[in-house]
Parts: structure tokens; sequence; C-alpha cells
């Protein structure tokens, strides 16, 4: 099966460096990350592969989510996968220097492992990930223009 990926982009007003400072600091998450209620780190932060749990409130369920860091670039890429729930599930980001400003591309990439995976991809695909995006960026501008 063909991975099934999106990618988003936009622009935030704050240096590269605010911007990758806060995206992988796993204890603000919940400033950032939509539907994010809370996170636990890893007891030790060294970037590639340190395993975070974050914890997600959707539709009044707890959601308990487990991922790993594959791609720690500084200042310019970060990425994780999805280790528990939807395994192998991965999110990436590209942060590009753009005058005072950072422009943020966010991929989502997931590969179905299987024929039922593919078809309850199609029929639950990710139709709000550009909302998710927006959400993202949003509250990344709030965040770092405060």
């Amino acid at each position: 099966m063909r991975p099934v990926s999106f990618t988003y982009s936009g622009t935030v007003g704050a240096p590269i460096d605010k911007v990758f400072a806060l995206i992988t600091d796993p204890a603000r998450m919940p400033e950032w990350l939509p539907g994010c209620q809370s996170v636990k780190p890893a007891p030790k932060l060294t970037g590639r592969g340190d395993r975070h749990r974050i914890f997600f409130e959707r539709d009044g369920r707890r959601i308990d989510v487990e991922i790993e860091v594959i791609d720690y670039n500084p200042p310019y890429t970060y990425g994780w996968v999805e280790i528990r729930r939807r395994a192998g599930s991965r999110t990436f980001f590209a942060l590009q220097f753009q005058g005072g400003a950072t422009k943020i591309t966010m991929k989502h990439m997931w590969e179905p492992k299987g024929l039922r995976a593919w078809l309850l991809g199609q029929f639950y695909r990710r139709r709000s990930s550009y909302q998710l995006f927006d959400g993202l960026l949003q509250n990344l501008r709030k965040v770092l223009t405060r």
C-alpha cells in the first residue's frame, strides 16, 4: 500500500530558533498542539530517540498517544512517529528562515498496514487535517507573539 500524505505550510512572525525551541519542548506541546491536554515527556531529553506520551481530549474521551522523535536537526527539522494508536503515522516539521519570520511546512504521512486499514483510512480519512494545521499555526502565532 502506498503512503497517504498531507503537506501544509504557513508563516509565523517569529525567529526560527524561537519556533524550533517551542515545537521541540514537550512540556509546551499543550500550548500549540490542538486537542493536546498534557504530555508526559521522556525522562531525559536528548532529541532524536526521545519518547513522549501525549494525552488528547476528543469528544469527551481521553486518548493516549506515544510518539518517538525520529528527526531532530536544530533549528530546521523536527519529526516523530506514532508508536501507539496510529502506529507508523509520521509527522514532520520543516522550518525556513524568511526575513524576520519563519515558514513552517508540516507533512503528515500514514502507510496502511493492510487492505482493511486502507479501507478504514479511506472512509475515516483525516478530514480535518487542514483544520488541524490551521489551528496549530494559529496557536504558534499566539504563543510566540505574547
